[in-house]
């Protein structure tokens, strides 16, 4: 598959250079970050390529998982946020797998971390009540591998996905 990258812009599309691999990619998703999804017209106007090429980078980055619908709501006001830090043992990998299963296929853990320091994990979590938040946080603290941990609740000011800036080493403006 011919994989043209956009470059800087320029008057002719075809003397756009080409570029290869994931830090490409990051280019454009960086570009791309903190923007409702364009159209295949206004991806090709905003790198200066022609439709087909912005048609096929669209597809590529929907392919390599770097562009997904996500759909942002509006969070009842009892929408309970909370961070979760969590020590384990290191005596059993069987059980470190077991909880970081359970992690990834809980819809309440937005994200969780293996972490340095005091504490083995960092869990940012969304519940609908502060009840349901502790009830997990209990249920959580059962787990083999957890020795202890704690539950703060918090108010996210702005969350935001610029991995492909920070990455590539630009700001998130």
């Amino acid at each position: 598959m011919n994989q043209i990258r956009p470059g800087p812009l320029q008057s002719s599309r075809s003397a756009a250079p080409v570029r290869d691999g994931l830090e490409a990619d990051l280019q454009i998703m960086a570009r791309l970050e903190g923007m409702p999804l364009p159209t295949t017209m206004e991806m090709a106007r905003l790198f200066n390529v022609s439709p087909t090429t912005a048609f096929r980078m669209l597809t590529r980055l929907r392919q390599n998982g770097m562009l997904r619908l996500v759909d942002r709501v509006r969070l009842p006001e009892a929408a309970c946020h909370g961070i979760v830090d969590l020590r384990t043992r290191l005596a059993s990998a069987g059980d470190l797998r077991r909880l970081e299963d359970r992690l990834a296929g809980d819809p309440h853990v937005s994200l969780a971390a293996a972490v340095t320091g005091k504490h083995s994990y960092r869990i940012t979590l969304i519940h609908a009540t502060a009840a349901e938040a502790n009830a997990w946080f209990k249920a959580i603290l059962t787990e083999p591998a957890v020795i202890d941990g704690t539950l703060r609740f918090c108010r996210p000011i702005l969350e935001r996905h610029h991995y492909a800036k920070a990455l590539v080493g630009e700001g998130p403006g």
